[in-house]
């Protein structure tokens, strides 16, 4: 008998995976959250309503082949932003999705920034 409980439990928790989200509400209307990493290791962070309202934002880095670093983010809407940066003999640069450059000389002038 016991034995038939404690699958039976199990059973019902696992049919349940809203409980990894968090949800906040009144009444009818509830908002939720839910975090997770997707198949490359991005921060994935997703929100949904009761009304049918979703909307999400991945973020992550990367290390290039060409030794510079990458950081970005993208979202439901569309929108995405990155920067990136590298040093080499003349200092250390980046620049972001927007065109904005930013350059520390290894003399410690900053240029553009």
């Amino acid at each position: 008998m016991r034995i038939v409980s404690i699958i039976t439990l199990v059973g019902f928790l696992y049919t349940l995976p809203s409980f990894a989200d968090d949800c906040v509400g009144y009444g009818g209307y509830q908002t939720c959250t839910k975090s997770s990493k997707n198949a490359q290791g991005d921060d994935v962070i997703e929100s949904y309503d009761s009304e049918g309202n979703s909307y999400s934002i991945t973020s992550g880095s990367r290390e290039n082949s060409d030794g510079s670093s990458e950081v970005f983010s993208v979202d439901s809407d569309g929108n995405e932003f990155s920067i990136k940066s590298w040093c080499d003999d003349a200092g250390c640069h980046s620049r972001d999705s927007d065109g904005n450059t930013c350059t520390i000389t290894s003399f410690g002038e900053m240029i553009g920034c």
